[in-house]
């Protein structure tokens, strides 16, 4: 081999190098993964014996849980509950939650005839211990104003369980007549299917212009979505603000001020978002929160839209989050889209190929 064609060669195998180490450093690196992790939206997720369950609505016609050993995949699907065919909960299966409380699963979701003005919330309940167990209906929860009677049951979606110095409450996104603007309201709880006083409004839901669609002056006020985060004594609902629809959305802070969740002013709402739409991450929100699998770690799991268009295509997406020195949850600004995110801490390898 001549020295001209070593050079040449010595040259080739350089740019190949080259090419090589742009491949690898444009790639996620197998101990992480990139959001979106699935389409989808209002995503649930809990912890459970080792495993994350994924509370899922199944094409608005039922309730779906996958179970996975990892917080970057869903896993393997299983249809626990179908609506039936017709009746007042047989369309329109919204944002169901699983929670388990004395001993049994419960999954809350909002469901209709068909007619959104006719949503309300419902209460499934799981045969066994098991998550991945049989669901039967169990109750209508009454979400009004006249508890006695149980008369005039006001629109509802997206309920979730408060657990507060041994007193249970139930609290989601509602109407206060018949008039499409919601609000988020409270009311406590006699068992895991029953609400056992009328409700009470946390807030106003335009104390902020962030808070109304389209952050539009000219716009109504939209709170849904509430959360619970609890941390050393502390009581956070983290709800999402200004249309799903819009790239626009986003989430807020409201946090208990005292000892009783029901009482006039008890919650204390905080003047700035807290995670916001970016350019490159937009409608942002109804989040819930969840431990990596060694418990050393929080993430934020939460859907965003994934077109700059009105509308209601969106992926679920998972972040690691931390806390203040003030004791309030801190979750920095959504990742783009494709960035790399190292895996939550003790994630299996294999779920990790799968993800990525």
């Amino acid at each position: 081999m001549t020295m001209s064609a070593i050079k040449r060669f010595s040259l080739l195998i350089a740019l190949c190098a080259l090419l090589l180490a742009s491949v690898r450093a444009s790639a996620s690196p197998p101990e992480s993964f990139a959001n979106p992790i699935a389409t989808g939206a209002d995503p649930w997720v809990v912890r459970h014996e080792g495993s994350y369950y994924w509370c899922r609505s199944e094409n608005d016609t039922g309730v779906a849980i996958c179970k996975s050993d990892s917080l970057t995949t869903l896993g393997t699907r299983h249809v626990v509950w179908r609506a039936p065919e017709h009746g007042p909960h047989s369309k329109e299966i919204w944002a169901p939650e699983l929670h388990f409380l004395d001993d049994r699963w419960y999954v809350y979701v909002a469901a209709s005839d068909g007619r959104n003005a006719a949503h309300r919330m419902i209460v499934l309940e799981s045969e066994t211990s098991d998550p991945l167990s049989k669901y039967t209906f169990k109750n209508e929860l009454y979400t009004g104003d006249n508890i006695d009677t149980k008369t005039s049951n006001r629109w509802a979606i997206d309920g979730t369980v408060l657990e507060h110095k041994g007193k249970r409450y139930f609290i989601w996104s509602g109407w206060a007549d018949e008039r499409d603007i919601q609000w988020l309201y409270i009311a406590p709880m006699s068992n895991p299917w029953t609400i056992s006083g009328n409700r009470v409004r946390l807030c106003a839901n335009d104390d902020y212009i962030w808070e109304r669609v389209g952050e539009s002056i000219s716009e109504r006020g939209l709170n849904e979505a509430p959360q619970i985060l609890q941390r050393n004594g502390r009581t956070f609902i983290i709800y999402s603000a200004s249309g799903a629809w819009k790239t626009t959305y986003k989430l807020g802070l409201l946090e208990l001020a005292g000892d009783d969740p029901l009482a006039p002013g008890a919650w204390r709402k905080h003047p700035d978002p807290v995670f916001a739409p970016t350019e490159k991450t937009y409608g942002v929100g109804h989040a819930s929160f969840v431990k990596s699998a060694d418990g050393r770690e929080n993430w934020i799991v939460y859907h965003t839209k994934l077109s700059r268009e009105d509308g209601w295509h969106r992926g679920i997406c998972a972040q690691p989050f931390t806390w203040t020195d003030d004791g309030l949850p801190d979750f920095g600004a959504p990742v783009p889209r494709g960035r790399p995110i190292p895996a939550p801490s003790n994630t299996p390898a294999a779920s990790l190929l799968t993800s990525n």
